[in-house]
């Protein structure tokens, strides 16, 4: 069977399939299927799933030119698992005694693509055309990339923008298929009774194929108070690395004084971190413990992506007894990398956030695995705020007068929990705050570099149109001044983690009224338009900025055939959405 490379068990396969007439010569069939083949190969280069594995991809080892070869193909891409099917055309063809006849035998909710060479020789685009088109007035979704390459010769490859661009459309593809059956774990209720923080089981299920397991957080207490669920040897080692090795020198349990004295800590070259009392190594115990029981009982659901209720039951409520802060637990999910080396990431959500870990878990896995940054939408500062605050501590703005942040303005992201550490450079545990965790424990804090590039952005549900949305935009993490940054960090919660991000198409200003929920989210390595395709087969909208274009080339995909036709992208996205 003609799979490129390895098979791996367990794993998503892509099935990719060359439609052909079967009126042309030789040559140019032997061009057709060498296409369809550096297609499969592109793909299994360049795709993987969080964990790092790639995909499965599976060529059909004949051209599909016929009702006959069309069922005698769909039969080899379904003995080989696929689940997800890219058609790679050269020549004209025709739709319904090939592609559409080979994908009549797969659920309609299968997702499909179509790419190939804007090629005037036996031409491909013609048959993309009435493919696409055909696919369109059916009500299917078939999403197409018509790329460069030459023209000629029987070994053509596309170039390099064309393989970006059918890599942005595979990775959706991908995900979309890969999620499907997965679950995630949610903790307890939504903290704090967020109406924006709920579990939604229904839609997770419907739009993006997720299962969920609702678990009470009681049984984790127990766990923790057992002093069980975990493995103590393991916890030795993860309690070596924190202290000796990520967190080195750089462990404080003198909060209070930090925030009274309004020290800088988060800016220095280097601050002593006084000695941890022996109460304070059994509450960093306790929140290490959390990490390794979670992380057991994720394994034995096969959870991918977890919530937890950090406060109100778990860790502030005094009409119970409030145990350690999950903070560490959370950043530990979320990071590459924890006292085994390096690791998968695994989106985690604080306060059992699900509509912002179904934010996480797609730009996780679009991204292939790239860590997610949980935030809350803390303040917005304004340029004409920053000159206020510039001028207050004798700060000379004149050469940022360049800086994004100060034409602007900037989001201080800043939450106590889910921060990955792939967002520093320097990470600092800090005594948990006593106003909002009585129960004690440590939080992860930091200042993020200059310079992450980022697609940033939070989910919303409206039940007036049963859909989700999606809100974000490019954006880039901002350096400030060290004086202003210290003043920033201590208006808000100075030992938590402290990203400054600036938008790249909108201002901070409209970016303030913009965000649907109090959190927010970011990712690396997710290009707008690779998002776009993701959205396009989980039905989610998406909204648009003030004053910004609908298009620009290079950052956003056309829009599909079926939403041309059918009104627009959100009218027809209702109308799919009703038909689901």
């Amino acid at each position: 069977m003609p799979f490129i490379g390895k098979r791996n068990a367990g794993v998503p396969t892509i099935g990719v399939f060359v439609p052909c007439d079967p009126r042309i010569d030789k040559d140019s069939r032997t061009r057709a299927f060498a296409i369809g083949v550096t297609a499969a190969k592109l793909l299994a280069a360049r795709l993987n799933l969080p964990d790092g594995t790639a995909p499965n991809v599976f060529h059909c080892s004949r051209l599909v030119d016929s009702e006959a070869t069309a069922d005698a193909g769909a039969r080899e891409l379904k003995e080989a698992g696929a689940e997800a099917l890219l058609i790679v055309p050269d020549t004209w063809f025709f739709p319904g005694k090939s592609a559409m006849a080979l994908t009549a035998h797969f659920p309609p909710s299968t997702p499909i693509a179509c790419v190939g060479g804007n090629n005037a020789p036996k031409p491909g685009v013609v048959g993309i055309g009435a493919l696409v088109g055909a696919y369109a007035q059916t009500g299917r979704l078939c999403p197409m990339v018509i790329g460069t390459m030459p023209e000629t010769g029987l070994n053509p490859d596309f170039d390099g923008k064309t393989k970006d661009e059918i890599i942005d459309l595979a990775y959706a593809m991908l995900t979309a298929a890969a999620l499907r059956g997965k679950r995630y774990l949610a903790v307890d209720t939504d903290s704090m009774q967020m109406e924006t923080a709920l579990n939604h089981v229904h839609a997770s299920r419907r739009f993006f194929g997720l299962e969920s397991t609702r678990e009470s957080m009681k049984i984790f207490a127990d766990m923790l108070r057992k002093g069980g669920g975990y493995d103590k040897a393991e916890l030795r080692d993860l309690r070596r690395w924190v202290l000796n090795v990520k967190f080195k020198g750089r462990i404080f349990n003198n909060r209070d004084e930090i925030v009274r004295k309004k020290s800088a800590i988060l800016t220095a070259k280097e601050a002593k971190a006084p000695a941890l009392t022996a109460a304070d190594k059994k509450a960093l115990d306790d929140g290490l413990a959390l990490y390794l029981i979670i992380r057991d009982t994720m394994r034995e659901v096969n959870a991918i992506a977890g919530g937890w209720t950090n406060q109100l039951a778990w860790g502030s409520d005094p009409r119970g007894l409030p145990l350690a802060t999950a903070d560490i637990a959370e950043s530990l999910f979320n990071s590459s990398e924890d006292h085994t080396g390096k690791k998968p990431v695994v989106p985690f959500s604080t306060e059992n956030d699900i509509q912002g870990l179904l934010t996480m878990i797609a730009y996780c896995w679009l991204s292939g695995g790239r860590p997610t940054l949980f935030m809350d939408f803390r303040k917005v500062y304004e340029p004409w705020e920053i000159e206020r605050n510039a001028r207050e501590l004798r700060i000379d703005l004149n050469r940022h007068r360049n800086e994004p942040w100060l034409k602007r303005g900037f989001i201080d992201g800043n939450n106590s929990g889910s921060a990955s550490l792939d967002f520093a450079e320097k990470h600092f545990l800090f005594k948990a705050e006593p106003y909002y965790f009585p129960g004690g424990g440590f939080s992860v804090g930091f200042i993020s570099p200059k310079g992450i590039k980022v697609l940033a952005g939070r989910l919303a549900w409206s039940d007036l149109g049963g859909l989700f949305t999606m809100v974000q935009d490019e954006a880039q993490s901002v350096e400030l001044p060290a004086p202003l940054a210290e003043k920033v960090c201590h208006a808000s919660d100075y030992t938590w983690p402290h990203t400054f991000l600036t938008f790249d198409h909108a201002p901070a200003s409209l970016v303030k009224v913009g965000m649907p929920a109090n959190h927010f989210h970011m990712v690396a390595g997710l290009p707008r338009r690779r998002w776009q395709h993701f959205s396009d087969y989980a039905l989610i909208l998406n909204s648009r900025w003030e004053n910004t274009p609908e298009y620009e080339e290079g950052l956003d995909r056309p829009l599909p055939m079926l939403w041309r036709i059918n009104g627009g992208e959100t009218t027809a996205k209702m109308l799919m959405a009703g038909r689901r």
